[in-house]
């Protein structure tokens, strides 16, 4: 299955270039995750982002994501479970110049070892496209540390990319 779930997501990086997206979490029917996201981009490019997720039922996961940048944006997105490990996304991005943008990915999620899950989604729009990789350590079953990479390119702008981390919180 992971060998699956890998070669997947490989063919949609390579089909598609990568915005800024919350790492996929684990989010069952009726829970809500609250996260917060730091990464240090090239170009001298900081983001932080914070989101709010909600399990609105066995299939379907609900979330809104603020970014802070040089340019701030809002996403408001749905997460369909073709499996528990596989992820449809789709999406619209909001820019604090009043543009906005649908987008569209996968996302997967897997156990690599006891209190240790591994991400990696990619989406795009018609000008950007966004990937990004990382492992998830559960401090306990509502609480997780994350550690990722996150590539972004933008018709036009240079290619953002670096390592960054976080914390979620399920309740």
């Amino acid at each position: 299955m992971k060998n699956k779930i890998l070669a997947v997501l490989a063919g949609a990086m390579l089909v598609s270039s990568v915005g800024f997206a919350a790492p996929i979490t684990d989010v069952q029917e009726g829970q809500t995750s609250i996260g917060y996201n730091h990464y240090n981009l090239n170009h001298d490019v900081t983001n932080d982002s914070f989101n709010l997720e909600h399990g609105i039922s066995a299939k379907f996961i609900l979330g809104i994501e603020r970014n802070t940048a040089d340019l701030e944006t809002t996403d408001l997105y749905a997460q369909y479970k073709l499996d528990p490990n596989i992820r449809l996304i789709a999406g619209n991005r909001d820019f604090d110049n009043g543009s906005g943008k649908f987008f569209y990915g996968l996302g997967a999620l897997t156990n690599l070892a006891p209190n240790l899950d591994g991400d990696l989604s990619v989406t795009a729009s018609s000008n950007y496209t966004e990937w990004q990789a990382g492992v998830n350590y559960k401090l306990d079953g509502q609480t997780a540390l994350h550690l990722g990479y996150k590539s972004y390119d933008q018709d036009g702008l240079p290619t953002f990319d670096g390592i960054g981390f976080g914390i979620n919180h399920k309740f």
